[in-house]
Order: structure tokens, then C-alpha cells, then sequence
């Protein structure tokens, strides 16, 4: 059985051809949580056939890295620790996608950049894009990604799309009750 039997996507179809076009960005994108267990879902997902026909995937984080090393250690932690083994032909789909932007989470002007990054995905498409914003950082720097994606106007709805942008915070969400009200 190929690969393109048992995956319908790779013929151009998915389980939600009406989901919107789709870019999930992972602060903390060169941490341990992004390679053992963030990108492997999103690959099983791929597997599963259960990612939009456009999903793009944005690591974003201090550290600087190239777009091709940072694809190829994804590819490295699907090996290590998916569920299921690296079906590179379907997982190809996903990897074009695949970019890396680096910045410091207090710095307005790396969020400018990233934003310009998915308005030329959604230019290139020709329509707006579902946002994802998954904070898999240390909980001292929710507040400060939090603020920026606000004052860089990426945590905005789309106003004829209606899509809203979400904001997924890896736990622990705060430090105590205060620190949880105030995030």
C-alpha cells in the first residue's frame, strides 16, 4: 500500500478541505517540549490526515538557527520520538512549510518581522490565515510574548474572515492565582 493510498491528502485532499489555511507558531520552537512531543503530533496529525491542505508551520525562538537545520532536527525528533515512524513522502507536505524566525521574546520589532512573515503566507495565498500561537517557554516570558503579539497586531480577528487568533499557553500558567489572573 503507498503512501498516497492511505494518506488522500497527498492527492490534494483532506479530511477538512473547508478548514481555513492554517500557521501554527511554537515559541520556544528549539526547546525539548517542541521536539518530543509538539512536532511529532503535528506529524501524526499529518498522518492521521487531519492538518488543512495549507499548514504552516513557524518555529520561533532565541537561538539562531537556519530553516534547513531546523527542519532536519524535526525530522530527527519524529524519528526519536513519534508514535510512528518518519513517513518522509507525507511529512514532505508539512516540511515545505517549515521556517524558523528567530527573536527575543521582549523585542516588538522580531514580532513586526514575524508578522510580515505570515502576511506574505497569506498574500502568496491570496486569503487570511488561521493563527496559532502555541507559548512553549519558561512562564517568565508568557507576559512579555503576550503583550508583543497584541502590540504587533497578530492577535487580531480578521475582519471580513472572522478568524480569530489563538494563543495556547504550556502550563504552568502562572505562578500562583495573581500571576494567573493578571496573564
Amino acid at each position: 500500500m503507498t503512501a498516497e493510498s492511505r494518506h488522500p491528502f497527498l492527492k490534494g485532499l483532506s479530511k477538512h478541505r473547508g478548514a481555513p489555511p492554517t500557521v501554527v507558531v511554537i515559541f520556544g520552537a528549539s526547546g525539548d517540549l517542541t521536539a518530543r512531543k509538539l512536532v511529532p503530533a503535528i506529524f501524526n496529525l499529518c498522518l492521521d490526515n487531519l492538518l488543512p491542505n495549507e499548514f504552516y508551520l513557524v518555529g520561533f525562538g532565541r537561538k539562531s538557527i537556519a530553516d534547513d537545520s531546523f527542519r532536519t532536527t524535526m525530522d530527527e525528533a519524529i524519528d526519536q520520538y513519534s508514535r510512528r515512524s518518519l513517513e518522509k513522502e507525507v511529512w514532505g507536505r508539512v516540511r515545505q512549510n517549515m521556517t524558523y524566525h528567530v527573536g527575543s521574546y521582549d523585542d516588538e520589532s522580531a514580532f513586526i518581522s514575524l508578522a510580515k512573515k505570515i502576511d506574505t503566507i497569506e498574500r502568496d495565498l491570496g486569503r487570511s490565515v488561521q493563527r496559532l500561537f502555541y507559548i512553549s517557554t519558561p512562564p517568565n516570558v508568557f507576559e512579555p510574548i503576550i503583550q508583543n503579539l497584541g502590540s504587533s497586531g497578530m492577535a487580531r480577528m480578521h475582519e471580513h474572515t472572522k478568524l480569530a487568533a489563538k494563543v495556547i499557553v504550556e502550563k504552568p500558567f502562572g505562578r500562583d492565582l495573581e500571576s494567573a489572573r493578571a496573564l
